[in-house]
C-alpha cells in the first residue's frame, strides 16, 4: 500500500486530538506540539485509547476525561527517568572500559587489540578493528594526537587510548569477542555479576537502553527487545514472567525497565556501597500512580524488596 497521509498543521493536530476526546488548554497543546511534536507525544497517549472493536487495530478514541496535562506529566517524568538511567549506564560503561582495558593489557600487551589471536574466531575482528582504526584516524582528541606526533608504530594507539574512542555497543562487542575466558570472568566479577555470560547479556540490554535514552526515546511502559539474563543472586528483586519459546513456556525476567533498574542498582552498589542512585530512582517512581508503576514492570511490593532498602 502506498503511503498517502498528508502533513497536518498544529491547528489541525489540536482539532484531531479534541475530536478524539482529549481535553485541555489549547495554548498548552500548541506549545507542546510545536516543541516536542505530535508523533513523539503520541507514544504517551496511545495507552489511553479505549480498546478497539473486533476487527479494528485502534479505536482512535481516548478514554473519557483524558487531560493533555496527564500526557505532559508522564512525558516529563520519562525524561527525568532517562537522565537517571543514562547516569547509571555511564558509570557501568566507564567501569567496564577501565576493568577490561587493564586486564587485557596486562595479559596481552599494550596493543592487544591488534592481535587476532586474542579474539575469538567467530567474531569479525577485522571489522571491529577497521571501525576503530577509522575512529582513531579521524579523532582530534589530545591523547590521540599526542600518540601520532610521538610514535610512528604501531599505526594505532595502545588499548587504553583506543578504548576511549569506542561506543558502548562497540565496547560490548570487543568484550564478548575476547578469547580468554579468565579475563571476561574476572571483569564480570569486577562489575558485580556472576559470570561472563551474564555480563554479556546484561551489556546487550544496557546498550539497547542507552540507545533509547540517547535518542530521547520512551522508557515508561516500554517492553524492551532485549531481556536481562536470569541472575540468581538478584532473584528476590527481579520480576519473572512466562515467555513462549521454541522449547515451550519458560520463566524469564520480564522485559520492562524495572528489571534493568534492579541490575543497575546492584552493579552500582558493587562499585560504590553508598551510591544514591536507588534512593533517587525510588523518589521519582513514588511520584507515579500504581497504574503507571505497573506499566514499567514494578511489582506492587517493590519498595520492600532488598535492592530498594537502605
Amino acid at each position: 500500500m502506498h503511503f498517502n497521509k498528508p502533513p497536518t498543521t498544529i491547528d489541525e493536530q489540536i482539532a484531531l486530538l479534541i475530536e478524539r476526546g482529549m481535553q485541555g488548554d489549547d495554548a498548552l497543546m500548541r506549545r507542546w506540539l510545536e516543541t516536542v511534536g505530535y508523533y513523539r507525544l503520541s507514544a504517551y497517549w496511545l495507552p489511553f485509547e479505549v480498546p478497539p472493536a473486533d476487527g479494528q487495530t485502534r479505536s482512535k478514541q481516548f478514554a473519557p476525561g483524558l487531560q493533555f496535562d496527564t500526557i505532559v506529566d508522564i512525558y516529563v517524568f520519562d525524561r527525568k527517568l532517562r537522565l537517571l538511567v543514562m547516569e547509571a549506564i555511564e558509570r557501568i560503561e566507564i567501569a567496564l572500559r577501565s576493568r577490561w582495558t587493564n586486564r587485557l593489557a596486562l595479559a596481552h600487551g599494550s596493543h592487544a587489540h591488534l592481535d587476532v589471536s586474542v579474539f575469538q574466531s567467530g567474531y569479525d575482528h577485522i571489522g571491529l578493528l577497521s571501525a576503530l582504526a577509522n575512529r582513531a584516524k579521524d579523532s582530534n582528541e589530545v591523547f590521540v594526537e599526542h600518540y601520532r606526533r610521538k610514535y610512528s608504530a604501531p599505526f594505532m594507539p595502545p588499548i587504553w587510548i583506543v578504548t576511549e574512542l569506542m561506543t558502548f555497543g562497540e565496547l560490548s562487542r570487543w568484550f564478548a569477542a575476547t578469547r580468554d575466558p579468565k579475563i571476561r570472568g574476572a571483569v564480570a566479577r569486577d562489575l558485580g555479576l556472576p559470570s561472563r555470560e551474564v555480563l554479556e547479556g546484561t551489556l546487550q540490554l544496557l546498550a539497547y537502553i542507552r540507545n533509547i535514552c540517547a535518542h530521547h526515546g520512551r522508557l515508561w511502559n516500554r517492553h524492551t527487545v532485549k531481556r536481562l539474563p536470569y541472575i540468581k543472586r538478584f532473584r528476590d528483586d527481579l520480576v519473572i514472567g512466562q515467555v513462549k519459546t521454541e522449547s515451550g513456556i519458560q520463566n524469564q525476567p520480564a522485559n520492562q525497565i524495572y528489571n534493568a533498574l534492579v541490575a543497575l542498582i546492584h552493579m552500582l552498589r558493587h562499585q560504590s556501597a553508598d551510591t544514591t542512585f536507588p534512593g533517587r530512582v525510588a523518589d521519582l517512581i513514588k511520584t507515579r500512580s500504581a497504574a503507571n508503576q505497573r506499566a514499567m514492570g514494578f511489582p506492587d511490593n517493590w519498595e520492600t524488596r532488598p535492592c530498594w532498602q537502605g
